[in-house]
């Protein structure tokens, strides 16, 4: 072995010990540990060793690497699953972790890649057949209506409920109007195998019609959340949730947080009151929404007055309205899209 390899296989010790004293692996240095055999993998070479937790114990199987040539810094694949060394199984087994390990980050980065691409739809512009065949059922695909919203005043206000409606901020309502009454909240689920079950696209809906077009729905000026001086149409999300409201009936949600929380001091409003609504939620709906919750109409108990709250496809970040026409010009829809299920599929 020549000296640059002896460096690497003591560099890669090191890496095999280091990761081993985590409090989350073995929690401490190895009693022992023996570097039993090395071998090459996908361009990668990698260090097979036995290692003892105490001087009386069983020997141990772990595997380190990939070194690129004769490098000292390892890829990561440092992994041991503590099961029981057999030296005729050693190298079968090692490559078996390696190759769980580069399967493992080999999925993590097409996560991201899907991630950053929906990132990419939520800033852009609706397309009405990417909406309407989210709202077609399949395999992977579901859609239902999760409650009705009250709007007394047809002024609308599209907010993060937990976070910012809550507290009077941040919560734009939005400039055109509907009609006064009583709307359908409709959501788009899809279930896979990156995501689990996510909400897709929430939307309100105001003419059973259907929308072939879609524009930016506005907010009102005094509302609006802006960057400096700009408005920036949408709405922030910091709690995972969004909602639809009317803003009348946002008010008097705002005076039942205060009442609430004067109430409870100390107290959290999810956790200690609205978290019972989505475990209940659940229960009624197991199928269509993660555990703990994904959607309620909540009535406000002091008025009556309706609201849905919808959890926000892959979490916080910031969402954008759109007003849906449909073939008549007439508004039929208020949509809020949140995750591309063909990204995903």
């Amino acid at each position: 072995m020549n000296i640059l390899r002896e460096k690497q296989q003591r560099a890669a010790k090191k890496a095999m010990i280091s990761w081993l004293e985590d409090p989350s692996e073995l929690g401490k240095t190895p009693a022992k540990i023996e570097c039993t055999g090395e071998f090459d993998l996908h361009g990668l070479h990698y260090y097979i060793y036995k290692f003892k937790k105490n001087f009386t114990g069983d020997w141990l199987m772990g595997v380190c690497g990939g070194y690129e040539g004769e490098e000292l810094e390892n890829c990561g694949h440092v992994f041991s699953e503590m099961k029981k060394y057999d030296s005729t199984k050693a190298k079968e087994e090692a490559v078996g972790i390696v190759e769980k390990i580069r399967a493992y980050w080999m999925h993590q980065a097409k996560l991201q890649e899907m991630f950053e691409e929906n990132l990419k739809y939520i800033n852009s512009d609706a397309d009405p057949d990417v909406i309407n065949m989210q709202f077609v059922k399949s395999d992977s695909r579901f859609y239902l209506t999760v409650g009705m919203v009250d709007c007394p005043t047809g002024k609308i206000v599209v907010s993060d409920p937990l976070c910012y409606l809550a507290a009077g901020r941040l919560c734009p309502q939005l400039e055109k109007q509907i009609t006064p009454g009583t709307y359908p909240a409709q959501v788009s689920i899809c279930r896979n195998q990156y995501t689990g079950i996510r909400m897709c696209t929430a939307r309100l809906k105001i003419k059973p019609s259907t929308a072939v077009r879609y524009e930016k729905a506005m907010p009102e000026n005094s509302t609006a959340v802006r960057f400096k001086e700009d408005v920036i149409p949408g709405f922030p999300v910091d709690a995972g949730m969004m909602s639809f409201c009317d803003a009348s009936v946002a008010g008097e949600y705002y005076d039942f947080i205060e009442m609430w929380s004067s109430r409870h001091p100390g107290g959290n409003h999810y956790d200690d009151y609205f978290a019972d609504f989505f475990a209940d939620s659940y229960k009624r709906f197991p199928a269509y929404q993660r555990e703990g919750g994904d959607f309620i109409e909540w009535a406000n108990p002091y008025t009556g007055k309706r609201m849905v709250m919808v959890a926000s496809g892959l979490g916080d970040g910031f969402y954008q309205c759109f007003w849906g026409f449909d073939s008549d010009n007439d508004v039929c829809e208020l949509i809020v899209p949140m995750v591309n299920p063909d990204i995903f599929d």
